[in-house]
């Protein structure tokens, strides 16, 4: 429910109250307005108020049908009912309210019901997801297969949906996905840095030919007008970030950094990582397989809601925050091999537990996702070189 501001004199206020039913102006001695009335900001009064005694009222408030205060009744801060719910007979209110003595209200609040919104959730759509913009915010439903009523869909329903619409079985060239976007459409791009050499520290610089793909990656992005870039605080995410920028003609300064970027997000017990490593082949072998097969359930966390959780707490957010219609970020390979295997719906063929052979995430590829204006997502798995594997 909005708060509408919309103002209504206090003379007119008095008049409204006049117990008679003649107006004040003919009656005055009829006023029935005990003490002070006081109105800051905007009230929108529909139908009949009776107020009795003082009443302070503070920011907006809007009331439909009739309402009887009885003794004095204090409102501070605005009443806001969130979301689109259907009210029996709780009223949700969110912000601060101070209430004296009684307030009773007489006849109906209106409420929309989730259906005027979203449209009927019967057996043809049961599992749909659909966004609605509350408050300034999205907000996400899904028509409950069970009950055939919309509730809040969880982070990993939402993305489920948009994954399974998506329908992503191979790796589509970048500039593809950033050429085909509509002028009202933003993307993120996820995706690996570019060529280092066998060292894999963090300090471990791009090779040559690292250096020349992210110029060529740049080149082929110079179109594009609203561009943000930033990266793992690594040597060679950093460099793949700036030379990006200098092949588009940018500025080449030290890219932002954000620390989630890198690191192991997908682990949960360090040491029986290590161990797991170890005994198994390396961190490839044992990540492909858990995300594949969920097993090591000991080392990792629940795959699809952890992946869920990195879209939804790293990239959404720091894409948000970029502002921009295109942002690039630049991870590492154990963040976006599983983040792949999940948009994919495992249909593209990552199992390096299985054979080494091009079975692992190739340099500048990863993840996009395309937000619409309406609130939805369309995954996509990208490449910036002739093949999206290694």
């Amino acid at each position: 429910m909005r708060k509408l501001l919309i103002g209504l004199p206090l003379v007119a206020m008095l008049f409204a109250c006049d117990d008679s039913g003649s107006s004040a102006a003919e009656s005055q001695e009829q006023t029935v307005v005990r003490d002070s009335v006081v109105l800051v900001d905007s009230v929108n009064v529909i139908d009949s108020v009776k107020i009795i005694d003082s009443v302070v009222i503070r920011d907006s408030v809007r009331l439909l049908d009739s309402i009887v205060f009885v003794d004095s009744a204090r409102i501070v801060d605005s009443v806001v009912v969130v979301d689109s719910v259907r009210i029996v007979d709780s009223v949700r209110v969110v912000d601060s309210v101070a209430v004296r003595d009684s307030v009773v209200v007489v006849d109906s609040i209106a409420v929309r019901e989730p259906e005027d919104i979203l449209g009927k959730c019967d057996a043809s759509n049961a599992g749909a997801v659909k966004p609605a913009q509350i408050g300034g915010e999205w907000r996400y439903f899904i028509c409950d297969e069970q009950t055939l009523l919309w509730r809040v869909a969880s982070a990993v329903e939402k993305n489920d949906f948009y994954v399974a619409q998506s329908a992503v079985k191979a790796f589509t060239p970048l500039v593809d996905v950033v050429n085909g976007l509509a002028a009202d459409e933003k993307l993120v791009l996820v995706v690996r840095h570019a060529e280092r050499n066998s060292d894999s520290a963090a300090t471990d610089p791009l090779n040559e030919n690292g250096m020349e793909q992210s110029l060529e990656l740049g080149r082929s992005l110079a179109h594009v007008t609203d561009f943000y870039c930033a990266s793992s605080p690594s040597v060679r995410a950093q460099q793949t970030c700036n030379l990006v920028a200098k092949g588009r003609g940018d500025a080449d300064t030290l890219a932002d950094s954000i620390s989630l970027l890198g690191g192991y997000w997908y682990v949960k017990d360090s040491v029986a990582y290590a161990k797991a490593k170890k005994d198994h082949g390396g961190s490839w072998k044992v990540e492909s397989k858990w995300a594949y097969e969920n097993d090591y359930s000991d080392v990792f966390y629940e795959f699809a809601p952890r992946c869920n959780e990195w879209i939804e707490d790293v990239v959404i957010p720091s894409f948000e925050d970029a502002g921009s219609r295109v942002t690039l970020f630049v991870s590492h390979d154990l963040l976006l091999v599983p983040l792949v295997i999940y948009i994919s719906s495992k249909n593209i063929d990552l199992r390096y537990y299985k054979s080494s052979s091009n079975r692992w995430l190739n340099y500048l590829a990863g993840v996009a996702i395309v937000v619409r204006p309406d609130g939805t997502r369309k995954f996509y798995a990208v490449r910036g070189l002739d093949s999206g594997t290694m």
